[in-house]
């Protein structure tokens, strides 16, 4: 009886993980599975962007830019969650998946090393918003490309 009960229990939390798109799913599927994650992690560089630039020219603080910045690192772990929780169904959505990790992560990163200038360590006002630009723009191509392969 307690092997039914497991087996209904596995089969209950296999039926509620909504990311993961299985092995019937078509790239278009793949590609919009991996889209939201890459929009979410999109606003919050822009929203990093804003903040560092604001603390830059003087209208901001660094206790509030701070607690924006680290709002961003929250979703940008949401975001880092579902693309690395993302099943893909073949090698092509195994590489977006990729993609999307490296750029993912490298926005953590940009976001990090802004938060730690905010504070008074780390590099300058320059640096940071320059990585975070880049990783803006990378997000921006990925998405893209994705967005070719839904038409969208």
């Amino acid at each position: 009886m307690r092997v039914v009960r497991a087996l209904l229990g596995l089969a209950a939390v296999a039926a509620a993980a909504g990311c993961a798109v299985g092995l019937d799913a078509t790239p278009v599927d793949e590609a919009r599975a991996l889209t939201s994650p890459l929009e979410q992690a999109s606003s919050a560089v822009g929203t990093a962007t804003l903040a560092a630039e604001l603390l830059g020219d003087g209208r901001s603080t660094a206790a509030v830019t701070d607690t924006a910045l680290l709002d961003q690192v929250h979703v940008l772990q949401e975001a880092a969650d579902a693309v690395a929780t993302f099943v893909p169904a073949d090698r092509t959505g195994a590489a977006w998946q990729a993609d999307a990790l490296t750029t993912v992560r490298d926005a953590q990163v940009a976001v990090a090393a802004a938060r730690g200038w905010a504070n008074g360590a780390g590099s300058d006002e320059g640096t940071v918003v320059a990585a975070l630009d880049a990783s803006a723009t990378a997000l921006d191509d990925l998405t893209a490309t994705l967005d070719e392969v839904t038409g969208e």
